[in-house]
């Protein structure tokens, strides 16, 4: 399991997105909402920043994701 963190001023965009999400590659819960940053658990088989570029394209590929600035990352990585 690797931790993320996303940050953004719609944080409630990501989290509805990301809370309970799975797939064949990850499966992901939220831990922790603080301000403009949200922290979630992901269970995978991905390394933690493989894991981050691909929750970043999944969420770019929704209508929100085109216009929204956001990043996601491994936690603690800024």
């Amino acid at each position: 399991m690797v931790k993320l963190m996303m940050s953004t001023a719609q944080i409630k965009k990501l989290t509805g997105f990301f809370d309970g999400y799975e797939d064949d590659k990850v499966k992901i819960s939220l831990d922790k909402v603080q301000g403009i940053r949200a922290y979630m658990n992901c269970e995978t088989e991905l390394s933690a920043q493989e894991a981050a570029d691909y929750c970043k394209g999944l969420f770019k590929n929704t209508p929100d994701g085109k216009v929204l600035y956001f990043s996601i990352a491994p936690e603690g990585a800024y």
